[in-house]
């Protein structure tokens, strides 16, 4: 899916073959890369700054900071012009804190370039990448 591939790359997107996928990670702050958009229900929602990085939470960008987070990455569908099918248009993040240990840490980061083990493009030349805890 050639949206997804030009956001999301990686040797762990390798190894899961396809979306979807989950991981458990310790959160940077997002803030800077992506918008709040309020919220839907319970869950909050936030956009990247590329407009191709939908993020469903259930917390403000605010309280995810150095928090760990169940994620779960999918190709996300949208309608881009009324009466046409949904299309893929990017990745949908969908983050939950739970309170365990994480398996991976999230930074943001202007390169990317390895070691990293998945990397999202999330606008500005940036990349949210993710890296195995030691």
């Amino acid at each position: 899916m050639a949206s997804n591939s030009a956001a999301l790359r990686g040797p762990l997107l390798d190894a899961a073959g396809r979306l979807p996928f989950s991981l458990t990670v310790r959160l940077c702050d997002l803030r800077s890369r992506f918008l709040a958009k309020g919220t839907v229900g319970r869950r909050w929602r936030a956009v990247s700054r590329n407009g191709r990085v939908l993020l469903a939470s259930d917390a403000p960008l605010s309280e995810l900071a150095d928090q760990v987070v169940h994620m779960r990455l999918q190709t996300w569908h949208k309608v881009l012009l009324r009466g046409e099918p949904r299309e893929p248009w990017g990745v949908l993040m969908c983050v939950r804190r739970i309170d365990v240990e994480p398996n991976y840490v999230a930074r943001l980061t202007p390169t990317c370039d390895p070691p990293f083990v998945l990397a999202l493009a999330v606008g500005g030349e940036m990349s949210l990448i993710f890296q195995p805890v030691v």
